[in-house]
Formats: C-alpha cells, structure tokens, sequence
C-alpha cells in the first residue's frame, strides 16, 4: 500500500525558534511499514497553515503528542476529505483513543509501541473486507454495527529493539504560507538506543509509550546506526534522545568506548540524570572525549518539598544538580538545564527562587517551562478538577492551562517570561558570548535573540 505518515504541527514556539528535528515517531512506524513491503513518505508540517500532500496515498498516518493534536485532527478532516483511511497514534490518541475517534476523521488509533500494531493493521486492511480489527493488539476503534468504541488489550512491549529496523531519515518539511524562512535551519539527527523510563515524574507521559521497564539496544547495532546517518546523510551533529542515557552506566561507558575506538565523535547532546552522573564521574569525561558538548538534565527546582510532588524518585536534590553541572563543565560539556514553574502548591517566592537558582549555576541553556498536566499522567489525575482549558494548542508548556493554589494563570505566564529575560540578559552572558561563543552547548547571542523574540510570538499569539 502507499502511506503518507505526517508529523503535525508542533506549536509556534518550535515554529519561530527554528528548531529542525526529524521526529522518531513517524520515522520508526515508516520504517517498519517499509520493511513490510509498503511505500512509505513523511511530510513533517513546520507551520500552522501547511498541509501534506494526499495524492497517491492509499493510507494517512498521524503520529502527535498534545500539543499537535488539534493539528493533527485539521489533517485527519483533510486526509478524509481525500477518501483515505486515516491512523493515528502517539501519545495523545494513546491517552485519549476516544477522543481521538469521535472527532469523526480517525478510522484506527494506534496505542503505545506501533511498529508491530501498525503493520499487522494496514495487513488486515489490505487483505479485504473480511478484516476483524478485533484481533490487533494496542488497536481502538468504532465498532461499525454498534458504534461503541473498542479499545483492543495492549500490546507487549517490544522486548528486542534491535528487532526494529533503522527509522527512515527523509521527509518533505513541509511550510505553508506564513513560513518565516525556518526552513534553513540546520537539522540535527536524533537517535535512541533505549526505551523506557523506571522513574515515575508525575508530569511525564513517556510511560504510556515505551512503558517503565528499561530496555535497550545493543552496542553493535546502535554504532551501526550511527555510521550509517554519518555515510548516508554527512551527519556532523547526532542527538541521542533516550531519557535516561546514564541509567546504565556501564552500558553508556561501552557505547563511548566504541565510538571513540570507531572514530564516530559525532554524538553532540544528550538527555540523563544528575544522581546517576554523580555515582560514576568519570562518565563525564569519557563522554567529553568522545565529542558530547551538552547533557539535558531535568532539575526543575531547587526546592526538596517540591521535587517529592513531582515524584522525581532517586537521589534528586538541589546539592546534586550543583554538583552535576559543575562536573559537566569541568568536562567541556554545558548543561541543558530543565526547570519547571507552577507546581500547584507553588509560591511566587518559590518561583524566584528557581530563578535565581538557575542564574547561580548558570547552565549552557536553561529551559524554563510551566508545569502541564498531560491526558494519562498522573498530573493530570491530581489537577483536573482545576484544568481551565481543553484547548490542546495551549498545551505546549509555554502556558498556564490550570489553577495554582496560590499563582493566577496570567501571572505565571508573566513569570515565564521573566525567568527567559532574566536569564538570558544576565551582563555576564552577554559578555561571554561576545568574546567566546564558539560552543555548541550555549546559544550565541543571535540564538538568544531568537529565543526571547519566539517567546514573545508565542505569547502574542495566546
């Protein structure tokens, strides 16, 4: 069959930052659709007025996470308009397959894991009416003769990922008239080589993908991959995007050891924890001399009591994010430095508090967002009785869609804003970038620019 898999739109603040990632979603399902005899496209939509191309597919795939819902929805209508059999998966339709279905433009939702789900499904689509849809695990649909929704069991984990083939790396960026000239943006090619997360972060909604248990690839087949974005592609920057890089230490010391045994210094950036950091430091180093110059570790406060409410587990604490960024610079390698506003108990002396905190220990980058209750979290449980909007495009971790018990909304919002100007606009920053702004892991003070003018965009928009 010919399938068009399509990445909605992400929302203006990945619109108007310029940020150019390929996402893993629609490229690991094409893959597998491919390996199982099926031409596949991706067209990835970078603005909110830009469409796919219908023409010749047989099949629409939608992968989106909340914020891209409503997006994805516009290219369901689309697609059906077309006369296609529209799917959807990712994270949203799996937290909200009903949701997902009543729209009345969604024919299946694909839930959690959907390489083995999406091709056992356009198999049974393929192979004529006598189709049963019944018997595809992780599958929701609308029951034709009843009109209730069935939600099938879930499908297992996949238990050997290098069971999956390589997601497909070409895709159609696709801009529609409002375009701003993003599309020049460098692209940055990520990577996984685990999936699953043991750590239960209240606001997360990783688990409903890959699930709790940790698991991953082997070495050998995640250095192939790696040679080949380089032969293929002339890859110069890599990301790997696992959440938890350093869960296994040894594992992550094996992996750098053979990329530095291959000559492969192409990984730049990745994503782990302080605690695990600090319980093996030499991974620091070992990771510096194999060409990583950022880690995204998620402190999101400074403050113990509200850390426990975010049920970050482990050792987290405000000593070990100290510690952490100091040994990542130690080790030329800057710190991505994720920090969160608006836990429900939160005060505005709180907040300040975090402020000041992320300019003391002055990450590469500090990423500040406001804390969103996503469909399936168990954030989401604890706060819906206080949710004020459903309007999914809000969802984008820019603004405030719940009430506090002590910060109105608007007023968190303002202090989003606030924590970015206060931050980026330190004198010593300026300064630093003026005379040493050769470094992958901080932006230059163009970058900076583009960031303070994408919040504002975003807000203008609100």
């Amino acid at each position: 069959m010919n399938v068009l898999l399509v990445s909605p739109y992400r929302g203006a603040i990945f619109e108007y930052s310029g940020v150019k990632i390929q996402p893993l979603g629609v490229s690991y399902i094409g893959s597998a659709l491919q390996q199982a005899g099926h031409n596949v496209q991706i067209e990835l939509l970078e603005n909110s007025d830009s469409l796919p191309d219908f023409t010749g597919a047989d099949v629409v795939g939608i992968s989106c996470n909340t914020v891209q819902f409503k997006s994805g929805i516009r290219v369901a209508k689309a697609a059906k308009e077309e006369g296609k059999i529209v799917i959807m998966g990712g994270p949203h339709p799996t937290s909200s397959p009903e949701e997902t279905l009543r729209s009345g433009f969604v024919d299946y939702a694909v839930r959690a894991e959907g390489e083995v789900t999406a091709v056992e499904l356009l198999a049974g689509i393929k192979s004529g009416k006598n189709f049963n849809p019944g018997k595809v695990l992780g599958l929701s649909y609308i029951d034709k003769e009843t009109g209730t929704i069935v939600n099938n069991p879930d499908r297992p984990f996949i238990q050997n990922l290098n069971n999956i083939p390589f997601p497909i790396r070409d895709a159609n960026w696709r801009y529609g008239k409002s375009s701003k000239g993003v599309s020049n943006g460098v692209i940055e090619y990520p990577l996984i080589t685990t999936r699953g997360c043991p750590y239960g972060c209240n606001f997360c909604d990783v688990h409903l993908l890959a699930g709790r248990r940790f698991r991953a690839r082997s070495i050998e087949n995640t250095v192939n991959e790696i040679e080949e974005i380089i032969t293929k592609y002339g890859a110069e920057r890599i990301l790997i995007v696992d959440d938890i890089i350093n869960f296994n230490n040894d594992r992550l010391m094996e992996l750098f050891e053979t990329l530095i045994k291959r000559n492969l210094p192409v990984v730049r950036w990745v994503m782990g924890r302080s605690d695990h950091l600090i319980k093996k430091p030499e991974t620091a180093e070992l990771m510096s001399k194999a060409g990583v110059r950022q880690m995204f570790i998620g402190i999101e406060s400074p403050n113990e009591r509200i850390l426990k409410a975010y049920k970050k587990g482990g050792k987290i604490s405000l000593d070990y994010s100290i510690k952490a960024v100091e040994l990542l610079k130690q080790n030329d390698i800057e710190t991505w430095g994720a920090f969160l506003l608006g836990e429900p108990s939160e005060t505005e002396d709180d907040i300040k508090r975090t402020i000041e905190f992320a300019k003391y220990i002055n990450p590469g980058i500090a990423q500040f967002s406001i804390l969103t209750p996503y469909p399936g979290t168990g954030l989401w449980q604890d706060v819906e009785s206080k949710i004020i909007t459903k309007d999914w495009d809000k969802y984008d971790a820019m603004h405030s869609v719940f009430n506090t018990d002590n910060i109105a909304p608007k007023d968190l919002e303002k202090m989003l804003m606030k924590a970015y100007m206060n931050f980026y606009r330190q004198p010593k920053r300026i300064l630093k970038e003026l005379f040493d702004s050769e470094h992958y892991g901080r932006p230059n003070l163009k970058r900076i620019f583009e960031i303070l003018k994408a919040l504002r965009i975003v807000f203008n928009h609100a």
